[in-house]
């Protein structure tokens, strides 16, 4: 995979972000890419016929996406890795611009709100 310059990964998740106001928006997009990316879609109502080499993914309930890749050696019974992540929360929104936070925004500061209950964490 050729290493993409960081301005070019920043700006695909900017572009990412806009289009997914909702985790049914992030789940079309992610849909949309993976189907540019050469993942076949998969219906949890079927019989799945996996081939290794090949890359898949399912959705349920239009705010879910499942997707994975099995290797070219794979073989029934061998491990596997699964990496997880959510698109619900935390929602973070800029407020909008209110008499109260004018100051700050004038200083370059911005207000950002989490919507949704964060958990943010002091490592």
């Amino acid at each position: 995979m050729a290493k993409q310059p960081s301005h070019d990964v920043v700006s695909d998740l900017v572009d990412f972000l806009n289009a997914s106001p909702t985790a049914f928006h992030a789940v079309d997009e992610a849909k949309r890419r993976l189907q540019s990316a050469g993942f076949h879609q998969l219906s949890e109502r079927e019989l799945w016929e996996l081939q290794p080499g090949n890359k898949y993914f399912f959705t349920r309930n239009h705010s879910t996406i499942v997707a994975f890749a099995i290797g070219k050696k794979y073989v029934a019974g061998n491990g596997f890795y699964i990496i997880g992540a959510h698109t619900d929360s935390p929602c973070l929104k800029l407020k909008p611009v209110s008499k109260d936070i004018a100051k700050l925004m004038g200083s370059g500061e911005r207000v950002l709100s989490v919507l949704e209950g964060a958990l943010l964490w002091d490592f």
